[in-house]
């Protein structure tokens, strides 16, 4: 009798076991996220939330694009940088004391985890460093690249964004938008001769920092028709995240004009005595491009068609007499960022000036 009853008492812990377990396996598929599959910047294949709605970005374009894509609610995470740009301040009244997971190359992983993100968006040169994605991947935490180096690939990383976000139509619309602005710009400078185009150097950052053939700053000056010295043969150094050159080379080159993607090196070309013998100095031909949502110059902007906009503007005004420059960035920044800009705004956006929390107090009145 006693075998009898251990017997029955061990088919009923049996069966007791099996209905707990039955009920935590369920548990767990309903408490289970859903997932979707995406091709990223590096044609990986990855599953990821299929909404997700706590996003780290890792590298300061992807919040760029995602306040373009209506999105900026759900970063958790940015490099520091973020925080001094003017129009993500106004995107996101909070970017301040927004979690920092990610400075000088590497992840915070405990910072990143206190984020409690369902997602992590990175730049390939990150995805590229074994350590910094070991982390993640012990982690448990999603991530998708998200980069590019050329207008062909801007326009790829924001269709990969807008699939992550369910946006495609946006990030569809967004890259029309960038096309059709390229294309009237190529239509009026296209005819134009030699003779006629102005020779520029482009300072990237700093006054020694410039182009190279076939990166995103050097397609933004090829398609607003003036020649780019850089990419006419000299001395360059260039490693993967630069291209440097010497003043030695740029007196060389000699150019008509300079352009510059950061103020500091407009005035420290213009004040400095080294620089003073080149003629682009000495004639005061020395612009500094716009500041928006991104520098519009920049390698890592998503605004470059209102780069080149704006150099062809600049150089060939009599091409363009019939764009009121203004209103043309008072439209643009309605339509994708939701912002309603005035005249004065928009000053401070052309100047390339005050843009940059770091270098200056001043805030934008905004509505």
């Amino acid at each position: 009798m006693r075998r009898k009853r251990s017997v029955r008492l061990g088919f009923l812990l049996i069966g007791l076991l099996l209905t707990i377990s039955s009920g935590c396996q369920s548990q767990s598929q309903t408490a289970a996220v859903p997932t979707k599959t995406i091709v990223d910047c590096l044609d990986r294949t990855v599953v990821i939330p299929a909404d997700p709605q706590r996003v780290a970005c890792l590298y300061a374009s992807t919040a760029h694009i995602m306040a373009m894509l209506g999105q900026e609610d759900k970063i958790v995470g940015i490099p520091n940088g973020i925080k001094r740009d003017v129009l993500m301040a106004y995107k996101r009244p909070d970017i301040g004391s927004v979690s920092v997971p990610f400075n000088d190359g590497a992840i915070n992983i405990e910072e990143l985890l206190a984020t409690n993100t369902d997602l992590v968006l990175l730049r390939q040169s990150t995805a590229e460093n074994a350590g910094e994605i070991e982390k993640l991947d012990k982690a448990g935490i999603p991530w998708v690249v998200i980069d590019y180096a050329s207008l062909a690939g801007l326009q790829k990383a924001i269709t990969v964004t807008g699939q992550v976000f369910n946006q495609e139509q946006r990030a569809a619309d967004y890259n029309a938008d960038l096309q059709q602005t390229l294309a009237l710009i190529s239509q009026r400078v296209s005819s134009l001769p030699d003779s006629a185009r102005p020779r520029v150097y482009h300072a990237v950052n700093e006054a020694a920092r410039t182009d190279l053939a076939g990166d995103l700053c050097s397609q933004i000056t090829d398609v607003a028709g003036i020649i780019n010295v850089s990419t006419q043969g000299g001395s360059l150094i260039t490693d993967a995240e630069k291209t440097m050159t010497t003043l030695e080379q740029i007196y060389s080159w000699n150019p008509d004009a300079i352009i510059a993607n950061d103020i500091n090196a407009s005035k420290y070309m213009l004040s400095d005595p080294k620089w003073s013998g080149l003629k682009a100095v000495a004639e005061q031909q020395v612009t500094t491009l716009p500041v928006g949502v991104t520098r519009w110059g920049h390698p890592g902007s998503m605004e470059p068609h209102m780069a080149a906009l704006f150099i062809a503007i600049t150089f060939y005004p009599d091409q363009f007499s019939d764009i009121d420059l203004t209103q043309t960035v008072k439209d643009y920044y309605r339509q994708w960022f939701d912002l309603t800009l005035t005249d004065t705004d928009v000053a401070a956006i052309l100047s390339g000036e005050g843009m940059r929390l770091a270098k200056s107090g001043r805030r934008l009145t905004i509505n």
